[in-house]
């Protein structure tokens, strides 16, 4: 068998010995196609086949919308939702016309299928929480598409770092993901150390207004209240979480004897009846002037949705909360986090105004 072999390439190695003799080329060995497809293993464990490369993508929801605007937002072909007039005030102009596919799960589920297909994505990406049906539910959506839908974890804040890993695996783009992925974790880290450092009596209490007359709020122990735990704050609406929708219903009563150091709001129109409304200004948020509007463009810093917008959302609470241990710029973290994560060069003017508040330089 072996001396056979070796007469077999001597007879190649003599055929083309004379092919280039007589004047002519050696044949050109081809390469072989590059592979067209390949196998993604996301989040629940799905062997997902995708193409080779990854040039477009869509949401199924606000919260995919802002994680990958954050990644790829140049391989966006579509938003779940659009952006606010105050986003857009800052936000690049190709982004403000976007076709709308609106979202996969949620109270307002309403996810256009014909509008995605239209735009022939190369993966559409699920991220947040696992729920029971996510496998089933995100298999028949991939059926019905007949495009490949992935899923990608983001249950909590502690696992940003890895979703950015994941995604940088899913684009192609590895190395920008891990400096995303990096400044996460070392926010999180910084949080950490900052809660474990401090004593209880030392712990700052906040209220979360939200709705039409301010009381309703993110429960302590939600996932939309994760926040003010992360940062090592005290949310004092210690009280059933929400089954429906993300907020639960708190009473003027309860909020009163709570007396939160800190309120803050994420509507002009409540931050304006809360500084004036007499019943609100017995509560010592309201007499020491430590109510405060929050940052909201492109996303609001505590959640809605509850993304990375929640990192910096860490650094801006944890400044109102505890200066001193935090130590931040947060214009400057800002504009470096707007930098990173959202692709926009803040100067120090539009940076304040981006902040919009009072008592964090």
């Amino acid at each position: 068998m072996k001396f056979k072999k070796l007469i077999a390439i001597a007879v190649v190695v003599t055929l083309a010995f004379s092919v280039t003799a007589c004047g002519g080329k050696a044949p050109v060995q081809e390469e072989p196609p590059q592979d067209q497809a390949r196998i993604f293993m996301d989040s629940l464990g799905r062997e997902v086949e995708i193409p080779a490369e990854i040039n477009t993508v869509s949401p199924t929801g606000p919260l995919s919308q802002a994680v990958l605007y954050t990644a790829c937002p140049d391989k966006l072909v579509g938003l779940a939702v659009d952006f606010t007039d105050e986003a857009k005030r800052i936000l690049d102009e190709k982004y403000w016309n976007m076709p709308i596919f609106g979202q996969f799960y949620g109270k307002n589920a309403n996810l256009n299928l014909e509008a995605i297909i239209a735009e022939n994505p190369d993966v559409i990406v699920d991220i947040g929480q696992v729920k029971k049906t996510s496998m089933e539910d995100l298999n028949g959506l991939q059926e019905q598409l007949n495009m490949p839908v992935v899923f990608i974890d983001a249950a909590t804040m502690d696992t940003l770092p890895e979703m950015y890993l994941k995604l940088g695996e899913l684009l192609g783009n590895e190395e920008e993901m891990r400096v995303l992925s990096d400044y996460c974790e070392d926010v999180l880290d910084k949080a950490d150390a900052v809660r474990a450092s401090l004593s209880e009596d030392e712990l700052v209490t906040v209220y979360h207004a939200s709705g039409d007359v301010g009381l309703h709020t993110n429960a302590r122990g939600s996932f939309h209240g994760e926040i003010l735990d992360k940062a090592g704050a005290i949310n004092v609406a210690d009280v059933d979480i929400a089954t429906t929708g993300t907020s639960s219903e708190v009473s003027m009563e309860q909020l009163i004897l709570w007396n939160p150091q800190i309120i803050v709001t994420d509507r002009p129109d409540l931050y304006e009846m809360i500084t004036t409304d007499k019943t609100w200004g017995t509560l010592d948020a309201v007499k020491n002037g430590r109510v405060y509007k929050i940052p909201s463009a492109p996303y609001n810093l505590l959640g809605n949705p509850p993304a990375v917008n929640r990192i910096l959302g860490t650094l801006w609470i944890g400044s109102l909360a505890y200066p001193k241990q935090y130590g931040i710029d947060m214009t400057a973290e800002l504009q470096k986090f707007y930098k990173l994560f959202y692709h926009i060069e803040l100067d120090q003017e539009k940076a304040a105004e981006v902040m919009s508040i009072q008592g964090v330089q």
